[in-house]
């Protein structure tokens, strides 16, 4: 049987640890690197009078408090965060940042989140931090909550994403991306996506939501390779 203390320092400190040592090493990482911002201007100018959602791929997780905290730090960023031992590590980076708040919902109630999700963009509080093919995959897949979201509250969905010149890409169902020290990282804000408003078009607006997020991974990754071949896949 466990020791107590052990039990204790597992349920309540360790995803402490893990989150504060995984936000440091990211921190140091960026600190290194040099950045280069496009759109930024134009989210910024629509975020600020009307409401939001920002949208990348789960595999870019590991910058997107970074990057919202260091260049629109004038928002407020609620993101989605399963209620799980998993997921305490990502609540406790996200909450650590002063623009930074998370939503938990169990992974299986998604009815939930999306009633949670409208709420919170009906208050008009935060702008929306959302992997619509997370947490669990299918990769690169969008799922419809975001749109049922956008069409409900009017919120405009701006695609963003972000690659790097140097990079580690880990085995994990997301094949989630961390760049390397001294890389070069492009970071790009997209137009907002315009949605149909309609139930009956929802394939059409997941379409048009992956091709978009699509889209902005592929000017980022253009900007910084020449050969394909090198770029997150």
């Amino acid at each position: 049987m466990s020791r107590p203390w052990l039990r204790n320092f597992k349920g309540k400190h360790l995803s402490f640890l893990l989150a504060y040592l995984a936000k440091a090493l990211v921190k140091l990482i960026v600190w290194t690197c040099r950045l280069k911002v496009q759109g930024l201007e134009q989210f910024i100018a629509i975020g600020t009078s009307r409401t939001s959602i920002v949208m990348l791929w789960h595999n870019r997780l590991t910058l997107c408090a970074e990057i919202v905290s260091q260049f629109a730090p004038q928002f407020m960023y609620a993101a989605f965060v399963s209620n799980s031992r998993d997921g305490d590590p990502l609540a406790i980076i996200a909450e650590s940042y002063p623009c930074g708040t998370t939503i938990r919902v169990p992974y299986q109630r998604r009815h939930e989140a999306l009633k949670k999700m409208i709420e919170r963009l009906k208050a008009q509080k935060e702008v929306m931090l959302i992997t619509p093919d997370g947490p669990r995959g299918p990769r690169y897949t969008v799922k419809p909550g975001v749109i049922l979201a956008a069409q409900q509250t009017d919120a405009a969905v701006f695609p963003m994403s972000w690659s790097a010149t140097r990079f580690w890409q880990f085995n994990t169902w997301d094949r989630l991306i961390l760049p390397k020290p001294f890389a070069t990282i492009s970071i790009i804000f997209g137009s907002p996506v315009e949605l149909s408003h309609s139930s009956r078009c929802l394939a059409e607006d997941t379409e048009s939501l992956e091709n978009a997020l699509k889209d902005i991974d592929f000017k980022a990754c253009a900007s910084l390779f020449t050969n394909p071949q090198k770029w997150p896949q």
